[in-house]
């Protein structure tokens, strides 16, 4: 599984303070009160490599001075290119794939965020 980080994505990861070396770029998938795994929430959470779930598996990533990781649970969900973008009308963050929009307003949680 591949991600692909936009350079727009990335200018506003580094507004946000996210530091790609000390940092890993957490695809969170929340499932809770959505009623099934395939109706959750993806949003983004910047996290310390020690910090990551045991479940996490580590993607391929462009540009490679990223490194994401998303949980091996839910990565049956998701396409086999993924692509992190940023839309300046809403200010949002969005996940898609070549053939499909997955969360067209995701969030990020920044520094020391929790999962």
């Amino acid at each position: 599984m591949k991600v692909e980080i936009t350079d727009r994505a990335v200018k506003e990861l580094q507004q946000q303070g996210f530091l790609p070396e000390e940092s890993i770029l957490f695809i969170s998938h929340e499932t809770e009160g959505t009623g099934c795994v395939v109706n959750g929430v993806s949003d983004l959470v910047s996290l310390k490599d020690g910090k990551l779930p045991d479940s996490a598996v580590r993607l391929e990533t462009s540009p490679q001075k990223f490194t994401a990781a998303l949980d091996k649970r839910v990565d049956w969900i998701y396409d086999e290119h993924l692509i992190v973008d940023f839309n300046d009308t809403p200010s949002m963050f969005q996940l898609k794939s070549p053939n499909q929009m997955l969360n067209p307003r995701m969030t990020y949680r920044g520094k020391e965020s929790k999962v």
